[in-house]
């Protein structure tokens, strides 16, 4: 208990890799995954959220950063090893014929439910309170948050340290705090002893990997900065001037019209969805002195998994004899793999609400045989970013490819992207999709390898 205590305080509720591990381990204690773990899953109150003008929900926003991060000074007790400890105490004990590991995604998350397999994340989040830095000055950020870095990569020798700065998508939360992300190059012994303890005998260990990689200025030893990530900007505009950086900073009303971060020395792994395939080369020592396979599924992108795994889904209903035209499609962290299953959804999930999400969307649904019902839910971020998809445009994408019906869900039209209600709506919004179906049984790597030898070679992903 003062483990999972200690540990409570140095996680950030919103994060993926967080989410990733609440979800799998609700889902395989038999539970959905509602509000994101972190409150009430209410649409009343979700509604009342959304309600009030934008500048106080704005301000909501801000204030919840706050409250995410952690006092500078306390981030010296940041362990690990504690962090981990507490993500293998959320399963149960198995055994598990399949342990997932490896850089966090939707699509993976929906593939370990299927596989009945607790996911083990390479990368946390961590967060600082941060009130002295403009969310525009990249530099001054780097400057007053790398002794911090140093530090936290001082303390924990196993995990390279990234400060993650992106005014264009976290704007609210970098108002008030900082991010860094540890990411793990030896899996440690927690996650050892829980593969040791729980892992069936020649049990499979399953290795993701996202080798998408970003321009980062190292500050430490094994101590990144990272300016910008994936989202609706492209690596290039975070650094050079352009249109839609100005046209977005004026919005902001920023006494800048351009960034000035400093200059990358190399690329390094993406912060929050990169593979340090450092951690692979510990994996494969593991499970060579144990006695266990090790498979890799393999991928450019993050979102590159969704296709994949949802025609994995759709050929594993068709097995079944069970219906396979209902497509369920999530947005980041609001992911429920219990109700996409007992509803009998095929998932699809989108990295964030952008550009790029919107095309991948729309790419998957012109080349998938039609589905008759189509439900969208959007993760809402609190700013109207650059590249930021309105929800006119979604919905008009849905009423296109869905024969029978296209409609998002749990989601406040007027108020998205600032609806801070979203994450209160979601699950009761898939919870009443009107379909029911019995969990089916487990997939196990076997099928995984029948559905790739069958399905045409369409894929952006490797699965060896």
């Amino acid at each position: 208990m003062a483990i999972r205590a200690r540990a409570a305080r140095f996680l950030t509720d919103f994060d993926s890799s967080v989410n990733t591990v609440r979800a799998q381990a609700r889902f395989l204690h038999g539970k959905g995954h509602p509000a994101m773990a972190m409150g009430p899953s209410s649409r009343r109150l979700g509604d009342v959220a959304a309600s009030p003008p934008a500048r106080v929900r704005a301000a909501v926003y801000r204030a919840m950063g706050f409250t995410q991060g952690i006092p500078l000074h306390k981030a010296r007790h940041l362990d690990v090893d504690e962090l981990d400890e507490w993500a293998v105490r959320q399963y149960g004990k198995g055994p598990f014929p399949a342990v997932v590991i490896g850089s966090t995604s939707g699509g993976a998350l929906h593939l370990a439910a299927a596989l009945r397999a607790p996911f083990l994340p390479q990368t946390t989040l961590s967060a600082v309170r941060d009130l002295a830095t403009h969310a525009d000055d990249a530099a001054g950020a780097m400057a007053a948050l790398a002794p911090t870095a140093r530090l936290v990569a001082r303390n924990n020798p196993r995990v390279a340290v990234y400060h993650m700065h992106d005014p264009a998508q976290d704007r609210p939360m970098l108002e008030a705090m900082a991010y860094l992300r540890l990411k793990r190059l030896r899996l440690g012994r927690p996650y050892e002893r829980f593969l040791e303890r729980h892992l069936a005998p020649g049990g499979t260990i399953l290795q993701v990997e996202c080798v998408r990689d970003w321009g980062t200025r190292e500050v430490g030893q094994r101590a990144y900065f990272q300016f910008g990530c994936l989202g609706g900007l492209s690596e290039q505009e975070y650094h050079e001037p352009g249109g839609r950086v100005a046209s977005y900073l004026a919005q902001e009303d920023s006494p800048v019209r351009t960034w000035q971060p400093p200059e990358p020395d190399g690329r390094r792994p993406e912060a929050e969805w990169g593979w340090d395939p450092r951690l692979g080369h510990d994996i494969a020592h593991f499970a060579e002195r144990y006695g266990h396979p090790v498979r890799r599924l393999v991928s450019s992108e993050p979102q590159d998994h969704s296709p994949f795994v949802a025609d994995l889904h759709r050929w594993w209903y068709e097995r079944l004899g069970r219906p396979t035209d209902r497509l369920l499609v999530e947005s980041y962290v609001q992911w429920d793999p219990m109700w996409a299953l007992r509803t009998g959804s095929v998932p699809f999930w989108l990295r964030f609400n952008m550009e790029p999400d919107y095309e991948l969307l729309r790419g998957y649904l012109e080349g998938a045989d039609p589905y008759e019902f189509i439900h969208l839910n959007l993760f809402s971020q609190g700013i109207v970013s650059p590249g930021v998809v309105p929800a006119r445009r979604w919905e008009d994408l849905l009423a296109r490819h869905a024969l029978t019906r296209g409609e998002l869900v749990g989601v406040d039209r007027d108020a998205y992207p600032m609806d801070l209600g979203s994450s209160m709506r979601y699950h009761r919004a898939v919870r009443a999709i009107p379909s029911r179906q019995p969990l089916p049984p487990a997939l196990d790597i076997d099928d995984v390898d029948r559905f790739v030898h069958e399905a045409p070679p369409r894929y952006h992903v490797a699965w060896h």
